[in-house]
């Protein structure tokens, strides 16, 4: 699918890049566009239960993860992007977009179903998701009287901070704390989604409404254990599904003529 998506963004952009040598007066335009950022499917889900993982053969149950590939935990949050877009035909357009997509994470789950796994008071705690994209793209555009309507799909990069959790034994009376010993690198991987727009023109400015959908999956691995002092047997491969539906004010600024 990936690459079926890269192919067209490659030959719109060349289409585009062709068409400019020729139209060298055609607009450009600067976009910035803000709003709440609602986590979607799995990237949503809040199934502890179902995302833990046990160690094997141990009576009482212990618990040796959390799986994020079947429940991220993910709370509304917000995003801001901004767009330079190139439009060399009437309808068809290039852009590159950049921005932030911040996700609080939920905790109260995993802190209740602890408490009652082992009976004892603990304390959850849990870095929040940031997003952070670069992706070109190509779009479709069409013009009534003053209003505008984009369609456009778009792939390129994203990266996301490790989902660092911890939790805190209050119970022992001393600083130990369940959660992941080693590096924490950032993740990377590749973003895809789509987007459009309405908005309302006011000379060279323009604002209106922005729904943009976008997904990766950021695999990473975690080495849960007690700190200090604490052993864990296994290291566990793991995913973020990242999900995202942003829906924003977006405000647009034609850097060139306005004339279709």
């Amino acid at each position: 699918m990936n690459k079926k998506i890269i192919l067209v963004l490659f030959m719109g952009i060349c289409s585009g890049y062709v068409h400019a040598q020729s139209n060298p007066s055609e607009k450009f335009a600067f976009t910035i566009s803000a709003g709440p950022a609602f986590p979607v499917g799995v990237f949503a889900k809040k199934d502890i239960a179902d995302a833990v993982i046990y160690e094997p053969d141990r009576n009482p149950a212990a618990v040796s993860s959390i799986t994020k590939s079947k429940s991220g935990f993910a709370k509304v949050g917000y995003s801001i992007h901004a767009e330079l877009s190139y439009k060399f035909s009437k309808h068809f357009y290039t852009f590159i977009r950049s921005g932030a997509t911040i996700n609080p994470i939920s905790v109260s789950e995993m802190e209740d179903f602890f408490m009652n796994v082992y009976g004892v008071e603990q304390r959850f705690s849990h870095v929040n998701n940031e997003l952070f994209t670069a992706t070109p793209g190509l779009g479709y555009s069409f013009q009534k009287d003053k209003w505008r309507y984009n369609a456009g799909i778009f792939l390129g990069y994203g990266k996301i901070n490790y989902p660092y959790y911890e939790n805190a034994l209050i119970f022992t009376g001393s600083n130990l704390i369940w959660a992941h010993s080693g590096q924490r690198p950032d993740l990377s991987s590749w973003v895809s989604g789509g987007l459009v727009q309405v908005t309302y023109e006011f000379a060279k400015f323009s604002a209106g409404l922005d729904v943009l959908f976008q997904r990766a999956d950021f695999d990473y691995m975690i080495f849960p254990r007690t700190i200090p002092g604490g052993s864990q047997s296994q290291t566990f491969d793991d995913t973020i599904k990242t999900r995202i539906l942003s829906v924003g004010l977006v405000v647009r600024y034609s850097l060139s003529s306005t004339t279709d």
